[in-house]
Formats: C-alpha cells, structure tokens, sequence
C-alpha cells in the first residue's frame, strides 16, 4: 500500500506541472486537407506529399461524425514506396527543441507490427513518434501509453516536446505520457535534418526497422512553437477543426493512467 500511494503521489506531482491554466494558444500553422496541402495562414507553406506511387488523393470521409475532405496517404511498407507527407520547419518553429504537434488522423488497418505517426530526422533514424504492436501510442526507443489505438478510427493524437528532452503524449486527448528522450529533437539530428524537417507517416529509410508503415488518412495537422499544457490540449480539442471534445482528465485520472503505464514502460521492439 505504501508503494502504491508513492507511486500515485509521484504520478501527481508530474501531472500537475503540465496544468497551470493559459489562454488558448495559437497554431503557428494549420492544414485542414480541405482539397489541398496548403495551410490555413497565407505566410506557412503547403505540405509537401510523399507519394512515390501516385495513388494518394483527396476523398470524402466521416471524421468524428461529420462530413468532410481528408487527404489518403496510400503506398506500401517497402521504404522507397511508403507515403506521407512532409514540412521544413525552419523559420516556422523556434529554433530550440520546444514544440507541439496535433493531428486528427487514422491508420486504416494495422498493416504492419509498428506504424510511423512522425518523426524529425529526415527519416535518417528509427528514433520517431509510432503506434507500436501493442497498439499503443510509443516514442521509440524508451515507452509507451495506457490508451489502445483503434485502427479504421479517426483518433486525435498530440506530442508535446518541453524542449529540455522530456516529451508528453495525449490519445484523444487522454494523458498517455512523460518520458525522458531525445528522439524527438531536432538538435539530435542538425547535420542530416538542417531544415528542420518534420515527416508524417513514412518511416525511416536508413538503419534498422525501415517498414514500419501503414496507409491511413489524415483530417488536420498543427503545429505550435510551444509545449501545450494538458490544459490547453483539452482546450484546443475543443474547437471546430478537431470535430472531438479532447477533454483531458483531472490529475487524480491521470494518476491512475500513469501507474497502469508503468507496466508498459519496459516495452522494447527488436529491429529489423
């Protein structure tokens, strides 16, 4: 009993960290997929598609109940004909490791044991953002989330980075994580990615674990220049573009999430 009540003491004071209340915060670009690439602010430049096969499109979907466009990423998981797309970040985030990414997307079947959410290493290394076998959202290499993800669902997914090599994950707005990792730093790869280049869905051609894809659709990308709070995760959920409420939960619901989290903490994947 006493171990138990350490560990959910420790799981608060982690919490309650990420929840001082701020105003809402502004996405320093928005892309909605509303029949093109381009983002919602006139100065932020479209998303470039990696499309090697020519067969991702736009089509009509229901996303979270309503009707609407969303661009289908379509390739397979041979590495040189996976598809997704891609964003230079520099001069869009600050320079320095700090910032969020919000999508509202959905694999649309588990088409191989790991899938590639995003990473920041112009695909030079296995180190990225995935839905790992279990079906759990996972930074590679350190640790995953509570919260199963669902394919053939839409699901709103947000990754945090504090910048200090601490990240924080959210599944539908749920808390799913804290962990100590670089692998979502664009300091750790300033000589292969000095664009600062963000890659959605197409995993890594170089080093181990090259197939870790699955095709899937995506309803909207944001980009913030900050780590959002848990807070102003659940408040950005609950605009118009996610079509979803976000809520986030009290402290005392994450603690509990957190300690069925630490059983899964130890799950590693071997590479390819």
């Amino acid at each position: 009993m006493k171990q138990t009540s350490l560990l959910i003491s420790l799981a608060l004071a982690g919490m309650l960290g990420h929840s001082t209340a701020m105003a809402a915060p502004t996405a320093v670009a928005t892309w909605n997929f509303n029949g093109t690439l381009a983002a919602d602010e006139p100065s932020v430049a479209a998303l470039t598609a990696i499309d090697p096969l020519g067969t991702s499109a736009f089509i009509t979907d229901s996303v979270f109940g309503v009707s609407r466009t969303v661009y289908r990423f379509d390739g397979n998981q041979t590495p040189s004909q996976q598809a997704g797309l891609s964003i230079a970040t520099a001069g869009l985030l600050n320079n320095d490791n700090a910032y969020s990414v919000d999508i509202v997307f959905q694999f649309e079947s588990n088409q191989s044991t790991w899938e590639n959410i995003f990473g920041v290493s112009n695909r030079q290394s296995d180190n990225a953002f995935y839905v790992e076998p279990g079906n759990h959202l996972q930074v590679w290499p350190t640790g995953g989330g509570p919260t199963v993800f669902t394919f053939g669902d839409y699901h709103r997914v947000t990754l945090t980075n504090r910048g200090d090599g601490t990240v924080t994950a959210y599944l539908d707005g749920i808390f799913q994580f804290d962990l100590t990792t670089t692998s979502m730093d664009f300091s750790a790869y300033s000589l292969v990615n000095p664009n600062r280049l963000i890659h959605f869905f197409a995993d890594n051609v170089v080093g181990g674990g090259q197939n870790e894809f699955a095709d899937g659709r995506v309803a909207l990308i944001r980009l913030y220049d900050i780590e959002l709070t848990n807070t102003q995760v659940g408040d950005i959920g609950n605009d118009s573009n996610t079509g979803n409420t976000g809520t986030v939960p009290e402290p005392a619901t994450l603690a509990l999430a957190s300690l069925g989290l630490l059983g899964a903490m130890g799950l590693r994947r071997r590479h390819a």
